[in-house]
């Protein structure tokens, strides 16, 4: 892969193409771009393929908490450079570029900023290859690899490091630490030895927002949904109104919920099962698509995503299907992302197409 750069024309695409990865999820975008365009203020950022890199280690950066405390108290500049020292400090490490721990959301616009305030290249990989909820989801610690040494911190110089922890307790030690960082925290995890990426992260998943957000820009309130479908390598599922939105709040974990479509043009009915992310297609009742593949609910008129915790009855949508990164089909690591693994009672469903 040749270098390239993202700059301030990039920015769109950008925001566009890991929304669509969010499955739903992940935040909204729009108010990270802003930021991002603030912290380039004209310049270019390195975009490089690990296969560039001669050597060394990349550190996986991004947020950890609620994306909409993040809306509300944006960076306000050196939240990543007192993480990274402590990790650096930890593990004598200094890392040759960034990835970001999620390619969807936020998170996928984020790893940028980080790189604008640390100076450093972002490499085109990252840990989940979408949006997905949990720190124990991320392609490391499904594969059995440590998540530890880790620092989640802020710019007023609060900040924890957590090590010798597996998976399931970082998870679980973070979000409970969560309240006392104003609800997010800049997070920076253990290095990862560039020569192993292929192995432990979802490589070129940069490039791929880039692209879909390059091609979702083509959606008019003419437009085609079925083209524009096919343009993004994805299949349109319904298109239709939410004739029902059902939420089920509980007093510990992350919301669930269901969303009913009514087709358009033959009445079939598509729910779609939802916990931060839209997880599960069942078209009249028969499971037709789950994580971790992808599924988008877009706004019929501007085809921009709509989110799982703003999806309302009587919007018209369009629901596409969008291939999952082939890393989450490997067998050792499916579960951890599967139908079941967010209480779900049905194997994973991938189209014949896919296999």
């Amino acid at each position: 892969m040749p270098v390239r750069h993202l700059g301030e024309p990039d920015v769109d695409h950008l925001a566009r193409g890991t929304a669509l990865l969010g499955s739903g999820g992940g935040g909204q975008t729009d108010a990270a771009a802003r930021l991002l365009r603030r912290s380039l203020a004209g310049d270019r950022i390195p975009l490089l393929g690990h296969e560039e890199l001669p050597g060394g280690h990349v550190v996986p950066v991004g947020i950890v908490g609620a994306v909409s405390a993040f809306t509300e108290r944006l960076p306000s500049g050196g939240e990543w450079a007192p993480v990274l020292a402590a990790i650096e400090d930890r593990t004598r490490t200094r890392p040759a570029g960034l990835v970001s721990i999620e390619a969807g959301g936020v998170n996928g616009v984020v790893a940028f900023v980080a790189a604008a305030e640390l100076g450093l290249p972002v490499i085109d990989a990252d840990l989940q290859g979408r949006a997905l909820p949990r720190l124990d989801q991320m392609s490391v610690a499904a594969l059995g690899e440590p998540l530890t040494p880790l620092a989640i911190g802020d710019a007023t110089g609060r900040l924890l490091v957590l090590d010798g922890l597996s998976p399931r307790a970082t998870e679980r030690i973070v979000r409970s630490a969560l309240t006392e960082f104003g609800g997010w925290a800049a997070i920076v995890l253990r290095p990862l030895p560039v020569e192993l990426l292929d192995r432990l992260a979802i490589t070129g998943s940069l490039s791929r927002a880039l692209d879909l957000g390059a091609r979702h820009a083509a959606w008019t309130r003419d437009a085609d949904p079925y083209e524009v479908a096919a343009s993004l390598g994805a299949r349109v599922l319904v298109t239709g109104r939410v004739v029902e939105v059902v939420r089920h709040r509980s007093g510990v974990g992350f919301g669930r919920g269901s969303v009913i479509v009514r087709a358009d043009r033959d009445g079939v009915l598509v729910r779609l099962e939802m916990e931060n992310e839209y997880l599960l297609a069942l078209v009249d009742g028969r499971p037709a698509v789950s994580t971790p593949d992808i599924l988008c609910v877009l706004d019929r008129a501007t085809g921009l995503p709509v989110p799982c915790d703003t999806v309302r009855g009587g919007a018209e949508v369009v629901a596409l299907h969008l291939p999952g990164p082939a890393f989450w089909w490997r067998p050792e690591v499916v579960d951890a992302v599967a139908p079941r693994a967010f209480g779900l009672d049905t194997d994973p469903i991938r189209p014949e197409a896919e296999r």
